[in-house]
Parts: structure tokens; C-alpha cells; sequence
């Protein structure tokens, strides 16, 4: 049988469920988009969907709860009007949407004793299975839905409910520490060289997954064909050029530090290295994985536990146990519009629990405005009011759904999330390897990856400079010294023009004072920047004054003091 097609022409699209043309909204568009992955992807007969099925309810809210599209078992369960299968919502949004965002949709899920419930919408699409257990039903996130051939396996249904996001970081992690494998036991790299490759590849993959908007995946048979179209199509035009020369897979790699360029996750001279055959393995096995979520948190944990696992044998300073970064966080309690710093990040725990533990302030925040405009935007007698006006209504909420939702996108420019991301969360680490990981870390997290330098904690560098920080969160190297006789030299200082063009206008006059630290110091000690240098080399001492300078006047410091027996 051929594959459904969507139909569009003159501003209409075609709904095959409804026989007939309709406006091409971004929301039907989105609809017939899915109906047809429905049938393509998951074998569904169009005889055993519905569109836009509505159904009157007595509960508050749900006087007429809309379904977007309905699946039964079968044909003819659909005709006896048994219970729903599964139930979708479709929203037009391009913005992490929020399930309670879908309530007309779940509300008729629950009625209908569904099975699974889909949200999806222009970037992402989310399945959930429905809990009879709870009332009112209770959602669990999975990580697929059944298709046509799984419905009367019972056992497979339930080994699909089962299969929640837990199971999928769960996994994640296990594939990572698999892909580490596969470059050990092909390339005989270090751990932490194997660590460097498959950054390398993870971050190829979001980059693609990204400009496919989570619908298509980075997989072993998507490279295998754009290489050969590379070679066929593109390569021969690139004569001429240092690009000619590359493989696909290091053209590819080439344009992925161009895409990630402002963020400076990798040198210039980076390249992949290791084998293609250990590359095509690695995607093989990531595949099932789609990583465009960017403020999915099931990467990031998994990521974070992949690097503990990998680095805390030869690298353990550079993490701080997450018991003591969740205890520092919430005593000293950030809150939103405050700047945040850990001049010594090293992985990054600090800044990522600071950004989550603000983001889930803001999120909290969100869904109380959408659930008292919600309510006003009803009225008393919104059960009582015929469909025509119930439906007004319900597109009058979805827009303000829609509004708010802006404000979690760290896309958008001034939005709640954006303003988190990219003006509160700042942090450097000596260690290149460690800077780096800390951006990765944070972008597999949600973001907020920005402000985050490979430099000197006690040199300034970007929006890192005294008296700018609400509160700061660090664990300092402990028991080393800096040496009497390291000077600041012409290497410390920041040359980038157009960089300190943008810092200057993002952070006033404050900031050419702030470069002064390094450029009026150039040849004297390192020390003598430091009232203690005076007396003391210990890094810890020495980073403890740092703080409290890079503190405003009434900011908080949490600071991992470690006791130093003396015998």
C-alpha cells in the first residue's frame, strides 16, 4: 500500500479523516503531518482514526473535552464505540510545550479509558501512558507508542508501558558507556581521548537533530547517505578548497564547530579521531536516541553520570558529590534575575544545579499564570455554554498557553529561559578539558553554557570581574600552590576585538575597568593581585579571596572548605 501523502495547495490542506479541504493553520497542518507519520510509521488504517471527536463530560472543565485524533484497536471497535486506544493533541507551538498544556486532549483520554496519550506540536512530540489506576488518570512518560501490528500483544503493551523516561536514561547511559567501548577496543584511546570523540559525535548529532526539529534522527543509514550524496554532489564542487580534501565524516565535523562556533567547544585543529568504521558503530548504536530536546533533562543526567563514570578515577577533583551541590544550592537559594558564578566549575555541577534548581522556579511560576488565567478566562459557567463559545474559549486559552510557553524558550530573545541562559550563569576552569565538558554538560542539560571559559578563576574574563555576582557556588582546587614566580604575561590577555566590542555594550564602563586587572599587570606576579599573595600561595586561600571580591555587596558564597590536618 502507498504511503499517505499530505495534500496542501491554495492555503488548504486535505484532512483524508474528514474527506475535505480545510484551512492550512499551523495547527491542522501539524494534525495531517501526524495522521500520516501515523499510517506511514505505525501502520494505522485510517479506518480506525477519527478526527476532532468531541464528547460531553459533567466534570468542571470538561464540558466538551476535543480530541485532535482518535485510535482504536481495530475498525470495528471504532464503530461500537468501545474505548479509545490512543489519543493525540496536536499544538502549532515551536516551543517546549508542557503537558498541562494539553488538557482538552488528556481530558479526553481519561474519559475515554485510552491506553496511551501523544502530545506533539512543530518541534517535539511526547507519548505517555495513561494510568487507570489514578483518578483522575495519572500520566507516565514513555518512550514510544505501539503500532498497528503491537495491539493485541498484550505482553508487548505492557513492556511499552513500562518503558518509561527512567528506562531511557537508564539506557542512555548504558549506550554511552558502549560507544566508549567500541573506541577503546577499535582506537586504543585513553578514557579521556575516548571521552573527546564521542563529544565530538554527540554534539554532530545534535547539531543535525536540531535542524531537522527532533523529526529525524542522526542515524547509521542517514550518514551513509549523505556521505554518498557528498561525495556524488558536493565534493566535486569543493575542488580547490582545503575542504576537497576531507572525508565526510571530518566535512561534517568542520561544519559542526562552525554551528557551534560562539560557544568555542572545540580548537580550530580538532578533528575527529578515530576510525569511520568506530563513527558509523557509534551512530548505530545512538540511534534510538533523539537529542534536539535541549532542555530535555534525560541527556543530561545520563551524560553527567557517563563523565563520572569515565573521569572520576584521574579527574576526581574536578566533581563535587551531588549531595553537597544540592545542600549549597538550596541553603543559599538563587533566585530568578540573579548572576551566579563558580570560578572553579570543572564539570559544571554547580552551575547545572543553580540553572535547574532557577529554571524550576520559573517553570512553577509559569504554571500558576496559566492556571489562574485559565480558570478566568472560563468563567463560572463555562460548562453551560454552547459548543460554538466553549471552543472560543478554548482557543482564547490555547493562545495564552502559547504566549507564556515563549517564556521557557531559551530561543527567544528576553524570555524568562533566555535571560537564565545567557546573562546568570557564568563559570571558568584552568583545565581545557574540563571547561569544555562543563559546556558540553550544561548544553546536554538545558543551556546556560555561555558564560562558561577555559582561563584562569583568578584572571577576569567576560562577565567575570569583581563586585558582579548575587551568589557564587564553588568547590576550589585544595592544596596547591601558585608559584611565586608565575607572571601575568601578554598570553592572559583577551584579544578579541569583536568579543570585547559585545562584552563592553553588554556590560558598560564596569567591564574596561575589569581588564585592567590583566592589562595594566602585565610582567608582575600573579600573586600580587591578591591582598592574601602576600602571605600565602594556597590556591584555596587565594580563591577565597577571589570570591569575595567577584561578590556584590550583600551576595551569598557556599565554598567547599576542606580541614588540613597537621601532624
Amino acid at each position: 500500500m502507498a504511503d499517505l501523502e499530505v495534500q496542501e495547495k491554495d492555503g488548504k490542506i486535505y484532512c483524508p479523516l474528514k474527506k475535505a479541504w480545510h484551512i492550512s493553520t499551523p495547527e491542522e497542518r501539524v494534525r495531517q503531518y501526524y495522521i500520516a507519520i501515523l499510517a506511514n510509521k505505525y501502520g494505522y488504517s485510517l479506518k480506525q482514526m477519527e478526527q476532532e471527536l468531541k464528547v460531553n463530560n459533567s466534570k468542571r472543565g470538561q464540558g466538551k473535552a476535543r480530541a485532535d485524533i482518535v485510535i482504536w484497536k481495530n475498525e470495528q471497535d471504532k464503530k461500537d464505540k468501545k474505548a479509545a486506544f490512543i489519543v493525540v493533541e496536536c499544538k502549532a507551538e515551536n516551543v517546549k510545550v508542557r503537558v498541562e498544556d494539553y488538557y482538552q486532549g488528556f481530558n479526553y483520554a481519561s474519559w475515554a479509558h485510552a491506553d496511551f496519550f501523544v502530545t506533539t506540536n512543530e518541534k517535539e512530540t511526547k507519548y505517555f501512558n495513561v494510568d487507570p489506576a489514578y483518578l483522575p488518570q495519572k500520566l507516565d512518560e514513555v518512550v514510544a507508542i505501539p503500532t498497528a501490528k503491537d495491539v493485541d500483544d498484550a505482553a508487548r503493551i505492557e513492556q511499552i508501558k513500562n518503558q518509561t523516561k527512567l528506562f531511557t536514561r537508564d539506557e542512555f547511559t548504558k549506550t554511552l558507556r558502549a560507544c566508549h567501548n567500541i573506541i577503546r577496543n577499535n582506537d586504543k584511546l585513553s578514557p579521556e581521548a575516548a571521552f573527546d570523540e564521542i563529544s565530538k559525535l554527540l554534539f554532530m548529532k545534535i547539531r543535525f537533530e536540531r535542524d531537522n526539529k527532533g523529526m529525524k534522527v542522526f542515524t547509521k543509514q542517514e550518514y551513509l547517505d549523505a556521505a554518498q550524496n557528498h561525495e556524488k554532489n558536493v565534493r566535486p564542487g569543493l575542488k580547490g578548497t582545503d575542504l576537497y580534501a576531507l572525508s565526510y565524516m571530518q566535512f561534517l565535523f568542520r561544519t559542526t564547530k562552525e554551528f557551534f562556533k560562539d560557544d568555542r567547544l572545540f580548537d580550530d585543529k580538532d578533528e575527529i579521531n578515530i576510525r569511520e568504521n568506530s563513527f558509523i558503530q557509534i551512530l548505530e548504536k545512538l540511534e534510538t536516541f533523539n537529542l534536539s530536546d535541549t532542555q530535555d533533562d534525560v541527556k543530561g543526567i545520563a551524560f553527567e553520570e557517563f563523565l563520572g563514570t569515565t573521569f572520576r578515577g584521574e579527574l576526581g577533583q574536578f566533581f563535587t558529590p551531588r549531595t553537597i551541590v544540592d545542600f549549597m544550592t538550596e541553603i543559599l537559594d538563587p533566585q530568578e534575575g540573579e548572576v551566579i558564578c563558580d570560578p572553579t566549575c570543572g564539570s559544571g555541577g554547580f552551575l547545572i544545579k543553580a540553572f535547574e534548581y532557577v529554571r524550576e522556579k520559573i517553570e512553577a511560576d509559569i504554571r500558576s499564570k496559566k492556571d489562574s488565567l485559565r480558570l478566568s478566562i472560563e468563567g463560572n459557567d463555562y460548562d453551560a455554554l454552547p459548543e460554538d463559545k466553549q471552543v472560543k474559549i478554548s482557543h482564547s486559552i490555547d493562545k495564552m498557553q502559547a504566549a507564556l510557553n515563549t517564556e521557557l524558550d531559551t530561543g527567544i530573545e528576553g524570555s524568562r529561559m533566555y535571560q537564565l541562559s545567557r546573562n546568570c550563569i557564568y563559570g571558568t576552569d584552568a583545565n581545557p578539558r574540563m571547561a569544555r565538558t562543563s559546556k558540553m554538560n550544561m548544553i546536554m542539560h538545558g543551556d546556560g553554557h555561555g558564560g562558561v571559559h577555559h582561563h584562569d578563576g583568578l584572571l577576569n574574563v567576560n562577565g567575570i570581574f569583581e563586585e558582579r555576582f548575587d551568589v557564587i557556588l564553588t568547590n576550589p582546587p585544595f592544596g596547591q600552590n601558585v608559584d611565586r614566580g608565575q607572571l601575568i604575561s601578554e598570553a592572559d590577555k583577551f584579544t578579541d576585538e569583536e568579543m570585547k566590542k559585545k562584552y563592553k555594550k553588554k556590560y558598560g564602563a564596569a567591564y574596561d575597568e575589569a581588564l585592567k586587572q590583566v592589562d595594566d599587570h602585565i610582567g608582575e606576579s600573579l600573586l600580587s593581585l591578591y591582598d592574601l599573595g602576600n602571605t600565602s600561595t594556597l590556591t584555596e586561600v587565594l580563591f577565597m579571596e577571589r570570591c569575595l571580591r567577584l561578590l556584590k555587596k550583600g551576595g551569598r558564597m557556599g565554598n567547599v572548605i576542606k580541614l588540613r590536618i597537621l601532624t
